[in-house]
């Protein structure tokens, strides 16, 4: 157990200490995007509490792993809030389909899934095409490039590649803030997170790591653990790494959130978690038609797991209630706060599944510019805003709408 603050941790006294989650949905989490930025830029300017963490999964992994990167000192040299700011839009402007023969294929992809999602004749990605393991795929995928489709708009190894070149030579020990980046074990099925703080020799933050607990795991992190996260089997073959298999974390964790506090030495623990939802909690509409059902299937997915690691919180936020502050539980856990910042229960209402893969400008830059109103307005509130899990409701609407 460490007893003492390390020189790497925040200096000021009395300051909460944040965690920013941030769940995956494909292209709607551009919407975290704006989110992220905002948050960045608050720190920049107001310095009012200490961002010690980020977790996400797929399209959250993404944006977590670009903030993280730019706020990381690399080569001998500090990041900061500015260069996590660029480094989080830039990369999602070259995630976008820029160039026309990108639009086109954005346009048939898309297409082909809303195909799917409306039951048009019967017509589904797989049919179209758009199974990764089909050899029409992969033969479309070749020929790519020489119809002008940047390599990396469909190489996910090499975007990253490209957007984190100095990844192997970031100073871990010199990390101030972790990162976690949750995946799925194909085969075993044991849920897998990707740890910054598994690449510090003897760790940091958490207890070093043991072998597989039950149905978990901490690897060190990585450029294909983050792609691992990314990978839904609709889009990608299963990322491989060690000789294991690896899907999107969206079915174990959407985003983690039980390694910032379970095995954690109490100073490395946050005060609050902001988590950053893409998934609607609940439905603007019964669910009837086919395209209902796939994206509510998706939501409710995407959600389940999230809502039983924060329940553990508030249980044990209720139990530390109940016991004197110098009590044996006091010593081992900690009262934390859960907060939620999610987009606009309107825009939620017209997503759709199947626009999760729509990779245009438009809908990215929307969703994009709601994520700075929303963290803006929000920001502009806190502390005093709502908690989880009355937040995360629509109806009634939270108070800073």
């Amino acid at each position: 157990m460490i007893d003492q603050p390390t020189p790497e941790q925040p200096k000021a006294q009395g300051r909460k200490k944040v965690a920013v989650a941030c769940q995956g949905g494909g292209i709607h989490t551009s919407f975290a995007v704006g989110v992220l930025t905002e948050i960045l830029r608050d720190i920049q300017q107001n310095d009012r509490f200490d961002l010690m963490g980020l977790s996400g999964t797929s399209g959250g992994a993404l944006c977590t792993l670009m903030a993280w990167y730019g706020l990381a000192q690399k080569n001998g040299r500090p990041g900061s809030e500015q260069e996590a700011i660029n480094q989080l839009n830039e990369f999602w402007d070259r995630f976008a389909a820029s160039r026309p023969a990108e639009k086109l294929v954005n346009q048939f992809s898309y297409a082909a899934f809303r195909a799917q999602e409306m039951e048009v004749l019967g017509l589904s990605a797989s049919v179209l095409g758009l199974n990764p393991r089909s050899a029409i795929s992969k033969a479309i995928t070749a020929g790519l490039p020489f119809l002008g489709v940047r390599r990396r708009y469909f190489d996910l190894h090499r975007l990253l590649d490209k957007s984190c070149p100095l990844f192997d030579r970031i100073n871990w020990n010199h990390l101030e803030r972790r990162l976690l980046v949750g995946a799925s074990d194909v085969i075993s099925g044991i849920e897998t997170i990707f740890d910054s703080d598994c690449n510090i020799p003897g760790g940091k933050h958490a207890e070093p790591v043991r072998a597989t607990e039950r149905w978990r795991e901490r690897l060190p992190l990585s450029l294909p653990g983050v792609a691992a996260s990314g990978t839904l089997p609709e889009f990608r073959e299963a990322e491989k790494i060690n000789n294991r298999d690896y899907w999107d974390g969206l079915y174990s964790q959407n985003p983690p959130i039980r390694e910032f506090l379970a095995g954690v030495h109490m100073q490395y623990r946050p005060d609050e978690i902001w988590i950053v939802r893409i998934n609607p909690q609940q439905s603007a509409k019964q669910v009837q038609s086919h395209a209902d059902i796939l994206d509510r299937e998706n939501e409710l997915v995407g959600n389940l797991s999230l809502n039983k690691e924060l329940d553990f919180i508030l249980k044990v936020n209720e139990l530390l209630t109940r016991q004197p502050a110098a009590g044996a539980l006091a010593n081992t856990y900690k009262e934390v706060t859960v907060r939620t910042i999610m987009m606009t229960g309107h825009t939620a209402g017209t997503l759709r599944y199947s626009s999760k893969f729509n990779r245009s400008h438009d809908l990215m830059d929307q969703l994009r510019a709601e994520g700075h109103a929303i963290a803006q307005a929000w920001l502009r509130q806190w502390p005093n805003v709502g908690s989880w899990p009355a937040d995360a409701a629509y109806w009634p609407r939270p108070r800073f709408y």
